[in-house]
C-alpha cells in the first residue's frame, strides 16, 4: 500500500479525492502509523497510538478535477464530525465538531490539537495551481540541474488526478530529450520561500533537456497539455499555466 509521505498519519493513496478536495466523509478511517495496515492487525495494533472514524458528512459520488483548488479551499471550514480513539479506545463522550481544514492540518502535521475550535484556525495550504504561479523561485535550482540546455519546471499533486496525467503526458513529450529523466523535488528543495505553507501532496519536477532549444521544448509542452478549443479564433496556450523553462 503506497502512502503521501507528506503527511505525518499514515494517509493512503486510496484517499487521494478526499485529500484533493479536503473533503473526508463517513466511514473513513485513518491511523498515525503506517505498521496499522501491516497483514496482522493483531500485532498491527500495537502500535497504533491515536486513530479516527470520520461519521459526517455523508459519502456522496464524483471525484478530484483541476479545479480542485477551489473545492479544496470551499470545503475547508465545513464541518466534520469525527469519532477519535487512543490505543483503540475512544476519547470522551459523544462525535469531536470539526472543520475539514483543521482535520487536513492534524493529519498533515501530526498534532491532534488543531482540531479543538479553540486553538487558531489553521491557514489554507498552497495549491499546485499557486504554486505554479510562484515557479520563478525554483530558478537557481533549475539551472543547477541544467546540462547546458534549458530546463522545463512544473508543480505536480500527487493527489490531483488530473495533475498527474498532465504530467505523464508532459514527460511523454519530452522523455527522448532528458537526460537521466526527471527530477522530483520537495518544495523544500526546490527553492520555493513559503515551502512550509505548501500543500503536503505537491512537489515540484524538473525536467532537464539535452540538446533541446527553449523553443523546442515550449512547442513539446504545448503538445502534451494544449487541445485547440473548436473554433476558436485566436490561440490560448500560455506556458506559464504549466511551468516554467530555465
Amino acid at each position: 500500500m503506497e502512502f503521501f509521505s507528506g503527511f505525518k498519519w499514515a494517509v493512503p493513496k486510496a484517499f487521494s479525492d478526499a485529500v484533493c478536495l479536503c473533503r473526508f466523509e463517513e466511514g473513513d478511517i485513518l491511523y498515525d502509523t503506517v505498521k496499522a495496515y501491516d497483514d496482522e492487525w493483531g500485532k498491527a495494533s500495537k502500535f497504533i497510538d491515536h486513530s479516527l472514524q470520520v461519521k459526517f458528512p455523508a459519502r456522496v459520488s464524483g471525484g478530484a478535477s483541476e479545479k480542485g483548488g477551489g473545492i479544496f479551499s470551499g470545503n475547508w471550514s465545513s464541518e466534520v464530525r469525527i469519532d477519535l480513539y487512543k490505543n483503540l479506545e475512544k476519547v470522551g463522550v459523544g462525535q469531536i465538531h470539526t472543520t475539514q481544514g483543521r482535520l487536513y492540518t492534524a493529519l498533515w502535521k501530526g498534532d491532534i490539537t488543531i482540531l479543538e475550535k479553540e486553538s487558531n484556525e489553521p491557514p489554507i495550504p498552497l495549491t499546485v495551481q499557486e504554486v505554479t504561479r510562484i515557479l520563478e523561485q525554483v530558478s537557481q535550482k533549475a539551472k543547477e540541474l541544467s546540462v547546458g540546455f534549458p530546463v522545463f519546471v512544473m508543480a505536480r499533486d500527487l493527489s490531483n488526478p488530473v495533475s498527474r496525467e498532465k504530467y505523464s503526458k508532459v514527460l511523454t513529450k519530452l522523455k527522448r530529450h532528458l537526460v537521466n529523466g526527471p527530477k522530483l523535488l520537495s518544495p523544500q528543495k526546490s527553492g520555493l520561500i513559503q515551502f512550509e505553507n505548501i500543500a503536503p501532496t505537491v512537489e515540484v519536477a524538473f525536467f532537464p533537456a539535452n540538446g533541446a532549444s527553449a523553443e523546442e521544448l515550449h512547442d513539446l509542452v504545448k503538445s502534451a497539455v494544449y487541445i485547440p478549443a473548436k473554433n476558436a479564433k485566436k490561440e490560448m496556450f500560455r506556458l506559464a499555466a504549466h511551468g516554467i523553462i530555465v
